[in-house]
């Protein structure tokens, strides 16, 4: 009875939200011609199975978008990833019926209001109906943590990290409003930064409108900025912190990269390098010393490791995304089994030459830290 209660308001409250953006349209139609406002209604569940199995556990949730058009850009990566628009998502998902992941979680979660980028790619398009790509990157407050509440092993800060991604079937219903459906997936984690940080990983279904304000013939023309379509030379380093087992307090480490970057097109590049991260506190095994500096599959006993990697920069614009595959060279780990890492960054390009980078380090499925600095390309 409160799932059936529970998800009628979230019908209402929906359908309260695509009202307002439909009584907005009068004056979007002036102020954003050509775009689109939208809302989804979501019901999703932990990916991860639970007492009574994976995806046993119903999540309501909804989203709010504007996005921008940008099809008219004749920019070679715009035509090459078929990218047709661009904005911010508001995320919201009510996470009080998690039951947890055969522990004594259930109950202990809260509400998570978060705000991202979405670009949207339209994938497969057969007369007015399309199939579309929706990744999106941003930040979600969620009001429950392990420090509010010890059973939540799951989240252990308030800020947290939004990995998005949906698949969304759109058909036009008239010249205003197009109807979606769709399947996604949604991550919420805080990188390690504070532990425990299990994270919630959604698989969700979801259901929306599409309020489309009238299209204007747009003049084509091309951005203001350029990306290095060649070779280049890489280096990048920041700072970063690995949280102490249940505490409010962290460890500082560093990341440095240098490596090689093979040009393939205007969108894709291949990378290879050489990474090394420094630890400004090792591992201590003493006596109560030995939990406040174990940083699982990231203890080290040594102030470095370091290893050679292997992967691939996806270029939109000013944005980069980044992932590579390493083996250590050299790792004096408290896991003797662990030789293998993987990274995944977003830089924003301020030049073409130097940007700001976000690069998290993982070993098997598991966040290490995440490095905050700069990427210098020559």
């Amino acid at each position: 009875m409160l799932s059936t209660q529970f998800s009628f308001k979230f019908i209402i409250a929906f359908f309260f939200s695509t009202l307002l953006l439909d009584l907005s349209m009068s004056k979007a139609q002036q102020l954003f011609p050509g775009n689109s406002f939208e809302g989804r209604l979501v019901l999703g569940s932990h990916a991860i199975g639970g007492p009574g199995g994976a995806l046993q556990d119903k999540l309501y949730g909804f989203d709010l978008s504007f996005k921008k058009n940008i099809s008219h850009l004749t920019d070679n990566w715009v035509k090459r990833s078929n990218l047709k628009s661009a904005g911010i998502e508001f995320i919201f998902r009510d996470l009080k019926y998690l039951k947890g992941y055969q522990d004594t979680s259930a109950n202990s979660f809260g509400q998570a209001y978060g705000i991202a980028g979405q670009m949207n790619f339209e994938l497969l398009r057969s007369g007015n109906f399309t199939v579309n790509l929706r990744p999106a990157v941003g930040l979600s407050y969620l009001n429950k943590t392990f420090f509010t509440n010890k059973k939540n092993r799951f989240i252990g800060s308030h800020l947290n990290e939004i990995i998005k991604a949906d698949l969304v079937f759109q058909i036009p219903l008239n010249s205003k409003i197009d109807l979606s459906a769709g399947a996604g997936f949604l991550h919420y984690s805080n990188g390690g930064y504070r532990i425990p940080n299990s994270g919630i990983n959604m698989l969700s279904i979801s259901t929306g409108l599409k309020f489309k304000t009238p299209d204007v013939e747009k003049q084509s023309r091309q951005t203001n900025y350029s990306q290095l379509n060649k070779n280049t030379f890489e280096i990048n380093f920041g700072i970063g912190r690995r949280g102490a087992y249940e505490r409010r307090t962290g460890l500082l480490k560093s990341g440095i990269y240098a490596g090689y970057n093979f040009f393939v097109n205007d969108v894709f590049s291949v990378k290879a390098g050489f990474d090394a991260v420094y630890y400004y506190t090792v591992f201590n095994p003493a006596p109560i010393r030995d939990i406040e500096t174990f940083q699982y599959y990231g203890t080290s006993y040594d102030r470095w490791r370091s290893g050679l990697s292997l992967g691939g920069e996806t270029n939109i614009w000013r944005l980069a995304l980044n992932a590579q595959v390493g083996k250590y060279l050299h790792y004096n780990s408290y896991y003797k089994d662990i030789n293998w890492y993987w990274t995944t960054g977003l830089v924003y390009y301020v030049n073409p030459h130097i940007g700001l980078q976000a690069k998290t380090y993982f070993h098997k499925s598991q966040a290490d830290f995440i490095n905050f600095g700069m990427v210098f390309k020559l």
